[in-house]
């Protein structure tokens, strides 16, 4: 579906006056089919509507034959006999201060309204809506643990811009897609093997076209230790990486990252406006952004596997902006989709409630 920028907040100006400046513009993607995900998560689905603020990613150079190593000057360690070359943190930043979000203060009449979208699914739903303007929302079993499928990447950008704030890590690196990470593709038009990619456009890919590929490489340049304690650190107990490679969540923690940088409060203000502008650039619009009107802004990023479709984002109505995060338990096969798609329509409706749209 078609999404345009419309000025709403400070956020939005913000975002927008970056991206200009970055020479950013909205840019075709290729559509694909949407497939299961894992650590490795879903692929992208649907085209990003022309007017809408996104990154451009750069040109990747190709090389031929096989890659074992992803650094271009050569690996700076050797890898133990058998074992892959694998990418490196170049150490431990300092803690993220922690962003100090507070549950929603309850709205009865916004709670019955997303219960009686859930209908007779609802134990299969976790929920968590916040205005940001009042803190006023809903949480239906905010706390109960999902499998978190490609919501982890959301982590992975936030930890890779606290490793920019902090020196640790520049965008405009460049490593080398070794047979090691082309390995661990998903889904069709993810990055190829012996392609060359920046720090930067891994990151546009990994949240606009959800390539897993290009997540692998922001995971371990950043180090899952490091990711993990960042979410610590932001009171998420259950959120993060495994030591087998699953990967959990709760509606309650991604709210609360979502929050901080809608807020513009995570990192810093200019971080948070390229996280937004990452997070718009999300192109599979089944879910939240489905049956908004076409004007409406959706900052958002899926998750979807065998036992998980997942939706959590930023929505920018005319009357209101607000966190709106579901998950659930329901596979990519299920009707997973239509039915987060009604869930953002309700609540849409509720907050502009009285407006011709």
């Amino acid at each position: 579906m078609k999404r345009n920028a419309v000025r709403l907040t400070p956020a939005l100006g913000a975002l927008a006056l970056v991206l200009a400046a970055c020479g950013g513009s909205a840019a075709s993607t290729p559509t694909t089919t949407p497939a299961p995900t894992s650590t490795r998560p879903p692929a992208a689905t649907s085209t990003p509507a022309a007017g809408v603020p996104t990154l451009a990613p750069e040109t990747s150079v190709l090389f031929a034959g096989s890659c074992p190593d992803p650094y271009p000057q050569g690996a700076p360690y050797t890898p133990a006999p058998g074992q892959p070359v694998h990418l490196r943190p170049q150490g431990a930043p300092p803690a993220l201060p922690r962003y100090p979000s507070t549950p929603p203060v309850a709205d009865r009449a916004l709670e019955a309204v997303v219960r009686a979208s859930l209908g007779d699914e609802a134990a299969r739903f976790a929920v968590v809506v916040k205005r940001l303007d009042n803190g006023s929302g809903v949480v239906i079993d905010g706390g109960r643990v999902f499998y978190a499928a490609s919501l982890f990447k959301v982590w992975a950008m936030l930890e890779a811009y606290h490793q920019r704030e902090a020196g640790l890590l520049r965008f405009d690196e460049r490593y080398i897609v070794s047979d090691y990470y082309a390995s661990l593709a998903l889904n069709p038009g993810e990055l190829e093997l012996c392609s060359q990619v920046t720090v930067r456009d891994a990151l546009l890919r990994m949240m606009s076209l959800s390539d897993n590929v290009a997540a692998n490489i922001v995971l371990e340049r950043i180090g899952y230790a490091n990711m993990n304690a960042m979410l610590r650190g932001q009171g998420l107990a259950v959120s993060g990486i495994t030591s087998t490679g699953d990967v959990y969540t709760t509606a309650t923690g991604m709210a609360h990252l979502l929050e901080a940088i809608a807020q513009q409060e995570a990192v810093s203000a200019l971080a948070s406006v390229e996280m937004l502008a990452l997070l718009v650039s999300e192109s599979l619009d089944a879910r939240l952004p489905a049956l908004l009107p076409p004007d409406t802004v959706v900052a958002h990023k899926t998750g979807s596997w065998e036992n998980a479709t997942h939706d959590a984002g930023v929505v920018y109505s005319p009357r209101a902006a607000y966190v709106i995060v579901v998950l659930s338990d329901l596979g990519y096969a299920d009707d997973g989709d239509a039915r987060i798609a009604a869930l953002s329509r309700a609540v849409y409706d509720y907050y502009n409630r009285g407006r011709v749209s």
